[in-house]
């Protein structure tokens, strides 16, 4: 297979199909002194269809996933970098080496509606041979590769899948996809069809990767030692709550925050909010702490595990 090249590149030049027609004049002075111009016939030459293609991944990385998992999409871009409107067959490989698992069921979809997002019940169902994407010269075509995720893979487990793109011109005759071949009159307008530096054919791949988080958030308590009660449970005695939230495994938490409300029968003890041993203020400002209206919150937004934030606050006993 021939590798991926840069998404900058685009279609070779002149449309394929396009007559270049060229005449020359020669002018010359005859025996008796009267200037002669005189044409040469018309030569015409009509471009040849250059055959070429890449297939970029639109994914930043691997695409987090669960264990098991269903229907999660890899999203592809398929751009014709050739001179003329091209048929493309599409396959794909779920069986690649240097990874820990094969994902399932993997099945190609074809963008139906140019959003860009996959949608099951909107897009496309790919079937070689039905609906090969036809592309124009510098045309693209967002596909997904789309899988299941079996159960009981550990965390940061990657499966890998490729997406394969061919002409079809060159696909009907395997082993004839070196640079340079030729097929009479299989091209646009019935030029002749040329396989380019691609060799007519791309390929790239992406990954799943096993991203499970696992939460423990537990809250302890502790009265703050007295000269007179020590740790009695008296009233004016002082409590520390500590509020734990631990996220083991990959992956990230998103919105994540922790309220508490003031327990009856205490007050809360201004200014003793804690978010991992750094202070906060009471208001709701800035940081990521507010004790309004009884209730201690504590906004963490996006955690990525593994992590552990711990939130502390004091109430005196009524």
């Amino acid at each position: 297979m021939a590798a991926v090249l840069a998404p900058a590149v685009h279609a070779a030049g002149t449309a394929a199909g396009t007559d270049i027609t060229n005449t020359a004049t020669a002018t010359f002075t005859d025996p008796g002194g009267t200037p002669v111009t005189v044409p040469s016939n018309t030569s015409i030459l009509q471009v040849d269809e250059i055959l070429d293609v890449t297939v970029v991944s639109n994914d930043a990385g691997n695409v987090a996933v669960t264990t098991p998992d269903a229907d999660v999409p890899l999203k592809f871009t398929v751009t014709n970098i050739g001179n003329g409107d091209e048929t493309f067959a599409l396959t794909f490989n779920n069986a690649l080496g240097g990874d820990q698992f094969n994902p399932s069921n993997t099945r190609i979809y074809l963008d139906a509606n140019g959003n860009g997002t996959f949608e099951i019940g909107t897009d496309t169902l790919y079937v070689a041979g039905t609906n090969d994407p036809v592309l124009a010269a510098d045309g693209t075509r967002v596909v997904f590769v789309v899988s299941d995720i079996p159960g009981s893979l550990a965390n940061t487990n990657v499966g890998l899948v490729s997406l394969i793109a061919e002409a079809v011109t060159v696909q009907a005759t395997p082993g004839a996809d070196a640079p340079g071949t030729a097929f009479a009159g299989q091209g646009a307008l019935g030029s002749d069809a040329v396989v380019g530096s691609t060799q007519a054919d791309a390929t790239a791949q992406r990954g799943f990767v096993v991203s499970q988080v696992t939460t423990t958030f537990t809250k302890s308590q502790a009265v703050v030692n007295d000269p007179v009660f020590g740790t009695n449970a008296v009233p004016g005695a002082t409590i520390t709550y500590t509020l734990e939230l631990d996220a083991t495994g990959s992956g990230n938490l998103t919105g994540a925050a922790i309220s508490d409300p003031i327990p009856a029968g205490t007050s809360y003890v201004p200014g003793s909010l804690t978010l991992n041993s750094v202070a906060l203020t009471d208001v709701a400002d800035a940081d990521a702490g507010s004790v309004v209206a009884g209730t201690v919150t504590v906004t963490l937004g996006t955690v990525a595990a593994p992590a552990t934030n711990t939130v502390t606050f004091q109430v005196t006993i009524d």
